[in-house]
């Protein structure tokens, strides 16, 4: 840029340019690689809604080990415009995406302790955009010998301080007998990236201990949701209930979800993100065929939950609901009949499906929408 343009002005230009420039433009002086280096220009940046969108998929390759991530831009040519990513974990083994917010990624991995009796975990905190990954010592042991323990993370960016979160919660049950489930007061601890320090919070601001959180999570408005399940009944898994995390208060909330949702013995129920709400997906088994309902949460009112619209796709042999982009259209996985399976998505409109020439196989498909930011740039 000329020198005849106020630096003022630069700083606004430069906010409006992708990720990759920005590492460039780093090295061009001193005052350019000050000023976006700083954490006044990083919080910027990262809340300007012109960057562009991009969509993550993680997926195990037909052929070969590990797994393969691609992403691939959000836009009027979805999905021409992807590249590969580097795998942001080296070691370890069954990777998990915790969760994505303000195009920070939260991912897990565990390896067997000493003589394969416990599991050792590790946590990472991956920006995609500009490929840096920051490590957490999770300083967790879950015995393998031990089913009815159970550990669950969240991850979100808290929005009044910028600050990067990773929720651990530990629950524990046991069965006495056949009719008969004791549970334990949850374990709850809090990593904040800043501090590099786990703390516990206290058991009064936890659900009932019955309450039991699985990996589905969303981030809206400075929440973590969770998909979770109330497990004190009995001759049934339990009913499907949302668990709410306040990154700024740390207080948990339940959420109902309506009946056909909560009660759904048969059902494969899922959260996901649209319009920056809340909306949960529910598989309807009907004769041959499966019929998706799109469920949102009304203005981010706990409770309130109108059913949106329903995917009927009779000729798909769907394997999961991976998530939704931002023009509302849902991402599935598909099982072919060579047992591969590809990422696809459902026009709403036209009721097209177009695939992303994406396959892999087993159970290890995910997908995050995010955009461009540079948060961990100064870690």
């Amino acid at each position: 840029m000329s020198d005849n343009i106020p630096f003022a002005l630069q700083e606004e230009i430069m906010k409006r340019l992708p990720t990759k420039s920005l590492l460039r433009f780093r090295t061009v002086s001193k005052a350019w690689k000050s000023l976006i280096d700083s954490s006044r220009f990083v919080v910027d940046y990262s809340v300007n809604h012109t960057h562009q969108h991009h969509l993550l998929v993680r997926y195990s390759p037909p052929i070969g080990l590990g797994q393969k991530y691609v992403s691939i831009v959000d836009d009027e040519i979805f999905p021409e415009h992807k590249c590969s990513l580097p795998d942001p974990a080296s070691e370890g083994v069954g990777l998990t995406i915790v969760g994505s917010c303000q195009g920070l990624f939260c991912i897990y991995t565990f390896s067997s302790g000493e003589y394969g009796r416990s599991l050792i975990y590790t946590a990472s905190i991956w920006n995609p955009s500009i490929r840096k990954t920051v490590a957490i010592d999770v300083s967790h042991v879950s015995h393998v010998l031990d089913p009815d323990s159970d550990i669950v993370f969240g991850f979100g960016v808290c929005p009044h301080t910028g600050d990067p979160k990773l929720v651990k919660v530990n629950f524990r049950k046991s069965k006495r007998n056949l009719d008969s489930i004791t549970f334990t007061p949850w374990q709850v601890e809090v990593y904040t990236l800043s501090s590099q320090v786990w703390r516990s919070i206290p058991t009064i601001n936890q659900p009932r201990n019955s309450v039991q959180l699985l990996w589905d999570q969303v981030v809206i408005d400075g929440l973590i949701y969770w998909l979770a399940i109330d497990g004190r009944t009995t001759g049934f898994p339990g009913y499907n209930m949302i668990v709410s995390f306040d990154m700024t208060s740390e207080k948990f909330m339940e959420v109902s979800l309506p009946a056909t949702l909560a009660h759904a013995h048969d059902r494969r129920v899922v959260i996901s993100k649209l319009k920056e709400s809340l909306v949960a997906v529910e598989l309807v088994r009907e004769a041959e065929k499966r019929v998706y309902s799109v469920w949102m949460m009304e203005d981010g009112v706990p409770n309130s939950f109108t059913k949106l619209f329903t995917i009927n796709l009779p000729d798909v042999s769907i394997q999961r609901v991976l998530g939704i982009r931002k023009n509302d259209e849902p991402i599935f996985a598909t099982r072919p009949d060579d047992n591969a399976h590809d990422v696809f998505i459902h026009e709403l409109h036209s009721e097209h499906i177009s695939y992303t020439r994406i396959s892999g196989h087993g159970t290890l498909y995910s997908a995050g929408s995010y955009m461009e930011t540079l948060l961990l740039l100064d870690h």
